[in-house]
């Protein structure tokens, strides 16, 4: 007897559960900012320059331009150890004698209210050894001597009935040279009491004073070492003040 068996299909296996995989996000990418905002710039408040006060008001009229060219007007002398020469357009101070004191006055005119300029170089010149301007010389002598020491400072002084008095010490500055060759441009601003003193533009003194009110205009030298002093006087100009805001 023969048995027929039934083939048995196999049976197919169940497919696997696909389980979804998660996507991964890409991370953000940084974006270069090729115009960067730039801050505001705000500007500080500006401050108003308070205008620099004139300290020679009032100069009008050209009363003298000395170009010394004419011993006519000046005190000269000539000696072996002092000397004021005029020559070549300048009148020069000259002296050899310790503590010499040597000075020339313009004799033509007398001045009360006033703006001068000169120009003094001196070459040979050292230490305290002094040279400057003389203003308010009057008949009596009286006046007052702008002085400059070779070694770079200032003051004033008053000749009062042939007595000298400091009007104003001694200072240093740095408009005033310290060194002979050189060359410095000296000027007064006068008006009534009030006197004011420069140095290559630079105010060195401003000062008030009630006693010489007029006089003549001169340079001064005076010896301090040994050896010899001489400066060189040139370019002498005077204006009057109109009085206008003074």
């Amino acid at each position: 007897m023969v048995i027929l068996l039934a083939a048995c299909a196999p049976q197919a296996e169940p497919a696997p559960e696909i389980t979804p995989t998660s996507t991964r996000t890409a991370s953000p990418t940084a974006t270069t900012d090729w115009f960067p905002a730039t801050p505001t710039f705000t500007p500080a408040p500006t401050r108003e320059a308070s205008p620099t006060p004139n300290m020679r008001p009032g100069v009008e009229e050209l009363l003298l331009d000395e170009d010394f060219a004419s011993n006519e007007f000046w005190d000269v002398s000539r000696a072996d150890s002092s000397s004021a020469v005029i020559d070549n357009g300048r009148l020069t101070l000259r002296t050899e004698l310790t503590d010499g004191f040597v000075m020339s006055v313009r004799n033509e005119v007398n001045y009360r209210d006033f703006y001068a300029e000169i120009t003094a170089s001196p070459s040979l010149c050292e230490g305290e050894d002094e040279y400057g301007l003389i203003v308010r010389n009057n008949s009596s002598g009286d006046h007052y001597r702008f002085t400059l020491s070779c070694d770079g400072r200032a003051k004033v002084d008053r000749v009062l009935g042939g007595s000298l008095s400091a009007h104003e010490l001694w200072v240093e500055n740095l408009a005033i040279p310290a060194v002979s060759p050189s060359e410095s441009h000296l000027a007064v601003w006068a008006n009534s009491s009030q006197i004011r003193f420069f140095v290559n533009d630079a105010l060195i003194f401003s000062t008030t004073d009630t006693t010489i009110f007029t006089g003549r205009i001169g340079v001064f030298i005076r010896q301090d070492n040994q050896g010899t002093l001489s400066v060189s006087f040139s370019d002498l100009k005077v204006w009057a003040l109109d009085g206008e805001g003074i």
